[in-house]
């Protein structure tokens, strides 16, 4: 019997009866690149690439460096970014009246 990866199983949540895979696959990307982002542990940092993990889940590589975007060696992360974040672990970041950036909760 031939493997399957789990990402290939199809979600029964799904009404279109796709896989996990086609079903992250369809999702967008939250965040533009240029955004200020807060980690669930308070850490601030600027989305610089928007990737994707092995079953298409939409991810993030981060850096202090706002403008930190072009990669050192196409197809790899530059050894600045942190990367592999998904957008459940980060809120972004907006500015208030007094121009104080605050985390924009659910945004």
């Amino acid at each position: 019997m031939p493997m399957i990866n789990v990402a290939d199983f199809k979600d029964p949540n799904d009404p279109a009866g796709r896989s996990y895979r086609e079903v992250h696959r369809a999702k967008k990307h939250r965040y533009p690149i240029g955004t200020l982002v807060e980690l669930e542990d308070g850490v601030r940092l600027w989305v610089v690439a928007q990737t994707r993990d092995c079953d298409e889940t939409p991810m993030y590589e981060l850096s202090p460096d706002k403008d930190d975007t072009i990669p050192e060696n196409p197809g790899f992360r530059n050894r600045s970014w942190t990367g592999g974040h998904p957008e459940d672990d980060m809120t972004k970041v907006v500015a208030n009246a007094a121009g104080e950036r605050l985390p924009a909760k659910n945004v």
